[in-house]
């Protein structure tokens, strides 16, 4: 062989055994063995495994609960006795009341030992007030505070109701201090009382907080309203109404998001005076969805 082919062929064998050891260096893992990639799973409940089921509220019994109806203006019992009835609640109304009479009222049933029979407690109140309170059809004093109300049925206070759903339907009138802000529709999750205890309460194996578990909606709307027709009901509640009583199987809280929406609706073609101001705030833990039926 010619010294120049010879060179050729130790070159070429050079290059060929070096492209093999880089290969060797770069397809051979030996024994290294990778940790399995992890992977966040979206919280919403499209993406969850189809062997994992949401958890909702229990509302399997008869009646679902007490459904307390206080209404010191007249317009809105009926539909809203028809509507909670046609849910499965045992309805208790009460109409005109003084202010007294709506506490002594709201303590006598926090009271009732029926609560610990039932899944579920419902209250509506429809009365004059101002920002802070409601009062009855006296308006002599300064009125009841609207935080008193939610505190007689937590937990500690009505032991019968805890882990159980307790919902609130507020529609106050403003009569004094009356200034609206014209704001979004506010929704906050978590407690919203002050000054209160944070130790929970043993409820079998799991603890449950003396918040927990409430939905509270509150409506305002000027008092003159009322003044202008004294029998003309509430939009917020007649709405509520018609939800719960065409969509009952959906989730509460889906339907008072399309509350929400007529209530903005209805407050983008009317006068300040005429506007509802709707606050939702919630504890719920669960999905709650008022009847399966």
């Amino acid at each position: 062989m010619c010294t120049l082919h010879r060179t050729c062929h130790l070159r070429r064998g050079r290059l060929q055994n070096g492209r093999s050891k880089e290969q060797r260096l770069m397809v051979k893992p030996f024994d290294i063995k990778r940790e399995p990639e992890k992977t966040s799973i979206q919280e919403s409940g499209a993406f969850l495994p189809q062997h994992i089921t949401e958890e909702r509220y229990r509302m399997q019994s008869k009646p679902l609960g007490i459904c307390l109806i206080i209404d010191c203006i007249g317009n809105d019992t009926e539909i809203l006795r028809d509507t909670f009835t046609s849910l499965g609640y045992d309805v208790k109304c009460f109409s005109y009341q003084s202010m007294n009479s709506i506490i002594q009222t709201l303590r006598k049933i926090a009271c009732m030992p029926q609560h610990q029979n039932y899944d579920s407690f419902v209250c509506v109140l429809v009365s004059r007030g101002n920002s802070e309170s409601v009062f009855g059809v006296d308006q002599t004093c300064s009125g009841f505070p609207l935080d008193h109300i939610r505190r007689m049925f937590m937990g500690d206070a009505c032991p019968s109701l805890l882990g159980k759903p307790k919902l609130f339907f507020i529609q106050n009138y403003v009569v004094l201090d009356s200034h609206l802000e014209d704001c979004s529709i506010l929704e906050i999750d978590g407690p919203a009382v002050k000054n209160v205890e944070s130790k929970p309460r043993q409820l079998g194996p799991c603890l449950v907080h003396r918040e927990a578990d409430i939905l509270w909606s509150l409506c305002k709307a000027d008092v003159s309203l009322l003044e202008r027709s004294s029998s003309l009901p509430s939009l917020y509640l007649k709405c509520l109404s018609q939800k719960l009583g065409q969509e009952r199987r959906r989730p509460l809280l889906e339907l008072h998001i399309e509350l929400n929406s007529s209530v903005y609706d209805w407050n983008s073609r009317v006068s300040a005076k005429e506007k509802y101001y709707v606050w939702l705030q919630h504890t719920l833990r669960k999905k709650l969805i008022l009847s399966c039926t």
